[in-house]
């Protein structure tokens, strides 16, 4: 079976709705599943910002060991560890971009989007021609416009709030920020594939700026997607996202033996559990992950 069949089959057990690109970056092997489709991004979303990141980095616009200071202001709900840090702590650049990836730290993450701008993250990945891409809300906003509570503002007052609608009500399926449009978080498997692929073959920036990029991705400590099912020791660079229904994982898997590596990215809505998604996931990868390693 080619690696197209071997993926259309895990997927055929599935009543979710999957976009899927795996790539090998040697052989250039790939396999596509609404590769053009438009996902929500929920918080893979972390990639393109670490990416535009590094990019103002490498630019001298902003400097990875300077201290940013965290207030009860900068609050948001969600997932992460900063946010029950007493507020004042004072926490380098480069370490809210590192919460922001392995533990997908909310705070961290809107505090480099505000430091980096939304508009230039998405104009970044316009000038990489990557069109699928697109950033139009932090996470706070996605979170509060996900509950109902679009304008609500962050802080500890704003994420009390958010935190009681989503235990009234959850997420209501059919809000905005779930519909397919580049007036949203969304990104096309397609361009997400490509993205990592630049990431991977130091074609983004700059060899400097892409090593710095996979230093924090391989650190990830959120394992149960794409690593979940292959080797221990596998080297994997990855970020997962989840919001309601949408299940995803992107990443860069290191094969063993000299076989190369390959990109994939795993996107999806309509899950009825988050564990059936990563589930899914977890056998896409190691797919693809046997099938390299048989070639």
């Amino acid at each position: 079976m080619s690696l197209q069949e071997k993926l259309e089959a895990v997927l055929s057990e599935s009543s979710a709705v999957f976009g899927v690109t795996v790539k090998h970056i040697g052989t250039q092997e790939e396999a596509r599943i609404n590769a053009d489709r438009y996902f929500q991004m929920a918080s893979t979303f972390k990639v393109p910002i670490l990416a535009a990141l590094f990019r103002d980095v490498e630019a001298g616009r902003l400097r990875l060991e300077d201290r940013i200071r965290l207030t009860e202001d900068d609050l948001v709900a969600g997932s992460g560890v900063l946010k029950e840090f007493l507020p004042g702590v004072e926490v380098a650049i480069r370490d809210l971009a590192m919460l922001m990836i392995i533990v997908s730290d909310n705070v961290g993450t809107d505090k480099v989007v505000e430091l980096v701008g939304k508009e230039r993250v998405e104009a970044f990945m316009r000038e990489l021609g990557l069109n699928g891409i697109s950033v139009k809300f932090d996470c706070w906003e996605l979170l509060s416009i996900g509950a109902g509570l679009a304008g609500e503002k962050k802080g500890k007052a704003g994420v009390d709030r958010l935190n009681k609608q989503f235990a009234e009500t959850g997420f209501d399926p059919d809000n905005f920020i779930f519909q397919p449009s580049p007036e949203n978080n969304v990104a096309t498997p397609s361009d997400m594939g490509r993205l990592l692929e630049l990431i991977a073959t130091g074609q983004l920036v700059s060899q400097e700026a892409c090593d710095g990029i996979l230093d924090i991705m391989k650190r990830q400590q959120l394992r149960n997607r794409i690593p979940y099912s292959l080797p221990d020791k596998t080297v994997i660079a990855c970020k997962s996202g989840t919001i309601g229904s949408v299940v995803n994982d992107v990443g860069i898997v290191y094969l063993p033996e000299d076989k190369g590596a390959f990109t994939i990215a795993a996107m999806s809505q309509g899950n009825g559990t988050m564990k059936e998604g990563e589930q899914l996931i977890a056998r896409l990868a190691l797919t693809a992950y046997e099938h390299f390693m048989s070639q």
